[in-house]
């Protein structure tokens, strides 16, 4: 059972007062040293774990990307540990304006001149009516989350199938992210994005998403090119829009088309203008809920395809239990597969889809870590770092094993709070005044969804070791072994 900060764990009473440790160095060197550390001359793992060993600490001062000559510096205090972490959340010390990427805001070019919610404090009017907006609109669509899921995945069941029977492996993630953008478009808007017409956006969605992504998320992410390369191509200079408005501009063609109820809902009962609404959905589509499902289902079929047959055994018997139990795959079915749930969240705590997170200081005051306190000043920036955080070993036993009963039972609920990924504790709540991620029990429900789908029909599957290129991974099925006839029957 992993070890949790809970009654039976008590921490220092009183701990030293310290002053953070580490430097920014010298104004423009400084950050672009520690970017060329970061990735290139040490890696984005020995980068944190170098530093951490160097101050002893889990909190320290560092540059992180970008940085000059293109970019403005980002000197932050990070945090990377779960006690000193929770301060990112708190809005009444921290502000979240414009501290998405650190110092860095792309150009609003990219979003139609306005500036997309997850850069907006919750100060901020327009927070609170955009995020009331989305989160009234999920759950206005809560009939429709299984049923169009259901449709979406099994189109993509006979592809996969298909291509590993004429090639002898399948590419997971195309087909896939495809599958993620049907479900998100047909259920929020009601519109198949590749059904014909002026706006069809035909099987080319997911690539002008990603597209109108690459330019944002380049400055602080590797492509894989040589080093040289993509420190001159990348990470020295902003990427201009004009390179992906053909992308974007069908994208809002799209939107235009098919969200007109829903521009009319926001300008009628929000009071959120037609434009601002345009832009922030597909933002908050294409962006937050498609950007981050990809990587998620990405990383959880590299995590159960690498756990082997034992794991899969165990899903296969809850899932097809529950479904039975239920009568078909419904809500009440998937609250009943704790495995499930568990393993869809030790992958969101190993491999988060949002690695860091940032906050400005709204006032004067100290954070604690396990073993010091700091003085932080008003207008420091402060950022955490997920992979260090999650991997606490104060909290979580065997923190870099994957282990996916690590939720299930009373005990392991209580380490739900430590799942961070979403700019919230894990079982914290979403509202439209706080920074917690809309989709927070959403995106690890859809992923649940998948699995229960998968396993409903294959009993196990195995996938070729990931190819990893800059900051993409890609899975390919080496087999997929269909439900077992007899057994299907019998069920």
């Amino acid at each position: 059972m992993a070890a949790s900060p809970s009654p039976t764990v008590s921490f220092p009473l009183q701990l030293p007062l310290k002053e953070v440790p580490g430097s920014y160095g010298l104004p423009f060197f400084g950050p672009l040293m520690d970017r060329l550390d970061f990735f290139w001359f040490q890696g984005e793992k020995k980068f944190w774990e170098s530093r951490m060993k160097k101050y002893n600490s889990t909190v320290f001062r560092t540059n992180v990307p970008p940085s000059p000559p293109g970019f403005p510096t980002s000197s932050v205090i990070m945090l990377l540990d779960q006690k000193s972490f929770p301060i990112l959340f708190d809005t009444s010390k921290v502000e979240k304006k414009d501290v998405l990427l650190a110092n860095y805001m792309p150009s609003t070019s990219f979003y139609g001149r306005v500036r997309p919610c997850v850069y907006l404090d919750p100060s901020e009017e327009r927070h609170h009516k955009l995020k009331s907006f989305f989160l009234d609109l999920m759950k206005s669509k809560a009939e429709k989350w299984i049923p169009e899921f259901d449709k979406a995945i099994n189109e993509a069941f006979p592809v996969w199938e298909t291509e590993l029977a004429k090639g002898g492996k399948a590419k997971f993630n195309g087909e896939s992210e495809q599958l993620i953008l049907n479900v998100l478009l047909r259920t929020l808007l009601g519109a198949d994005p590749s059904e014909s017409g002026a706006a069809s956006l035909k099987r080319e969605g997911p690539s002008l998403i990603s597209a109108w992504l690459a330019p944002q998320l380049a400055p602080i992410a590797s492509a894989g090119l040589p080093h040289l390369l993509e420190e001159i191509l990348i990470h020295s200079f902003p990427i201009p829009y004009i390179f992906v408005e053909f992308s974007y501009k069908k994208l809002q063609k799209f939107f235009s088309t098919h969200a007109v109820e829903l521009l009319d809902l926001a300008e009628a009962q929000y009071s959120l203008e037609r434009e601002d609404t345009l832009h922030n959905l597909i933002f908050i589509l294409g962006f937050n809920a498609f950007g981050g499902l990809k990587l998620l289902f990405t990383s959880v079929m590299s995590y159960v395809g690498q756990a082997g047959s034992g794991l899969h055994d165990q899903l296969v018997k809850e899932v097809r239990e529950a479904v039975k139990a239920e009568g078909g795959i419904t809500m009440r079915a998937c609250r009943a597969m704790p495995l499930v749930k568990s393993t869809v969240y030790e992958v969101l705590r190993v491999s988060a889809t949002v690695p860091y997170q940032y906050a400005k200081a709204k006032e004067d005051f100290v954070i604690e870590s396990h073993d010091a306190c700091f003085n932080v000043k008003k207008g420091e920036i402060l950022g955490g770092c997920q992979a260090f955080a999650s991997r606490d070993p104060i909290v979580f036993e065997e923190p870099n094993a994957f282990k996916p009963h690590r939720f299930m039972g009373a005990e392991g609920e209580k380490l739900l709070q430590y799942v961070i990924w979403g700019n919230g504790p894990g079982n914290g709540k979403t509202t439209a005044d706080n920074k917690q991620c809309a989709g927070a029990d959403l995106v690890p429900f859809l992923t649940q969804l998948f699995l229960v789908n998968f396993f409903m029909r294959y009993d196990s599957f195995a996938i070729e070791k990931p190819v990893v290129k800059g900051s993409t991974s890609t899975i390919f099925f080496s087999s997929l072994m269909k439900r077992q006839h007899e057994k299907a029957k019998a069920l």
